[in-house]
């Protein structure tokens, strides 16, 4: 005679748990208690198996709901950081845009001068080329 083996490998019937230590009984047979290992039905194993993959994946779903919930308020925050930044920067802009008109005045001002001081000094020179006597006569006669 042979030695009898089971020979099903149907998944309902080899589950196990190493945690637990639990494994489906084949068919046929009810709950009993061996060597520390717990035999039961196969559709109290499957319901458990479900059960446990369930809270897994309410788990799983819960963490990503928190860790969306959390990135949704870093995105959020790193918004109002950014739009404030850009606020700042308009401001420096705007105001490094008045301190160069304000410098091109300064300099156009100083450049006027200059061109006013050169034509005074050819007027000058003019002037004493001329004679002054000339001039201040021409001046005298167009006043009396």
């Amino acid at each position: 005679m042979s030695d009898y083996s089971p020979s099903s490998t149907s998944p309902s019937e080899t589950l196990y748990n190493t945690e637990n230590r639990i494994r489906s009984p084949t068919r046929g047979t009810k709950s009993s208690i061996t060597d520390d290992i717990v035999v039961l039905d196969p559709r109290n194993v499957q319901q458990w198996q479900l059960d446990a993959a369930s809270a897994r994946a309410e788990g799983t779903t819960n963490k990503l709901e928190a860790r969306l919930d959390k990135a949704t308020a870093e995105n959020l925050a790193l918004d109002s950081e950014a739009a404030l930044l850009h606020y700042e920067m308009d401001g420096i802009f705007s105001l490094r845009k008045e301190d160069l008109e304000r410098d091109q005045r300064r300099h156009n001002r100083a450049l006027l001068f200059c061109v006013l001081a050169v034509f005074a000094g050819f007027l000058w020179s003019w002037v004493f080329q001329r004679g002054a006597n000339e001039v201040f006569e021409l001046f005298n006669s167009d006043l009396s």
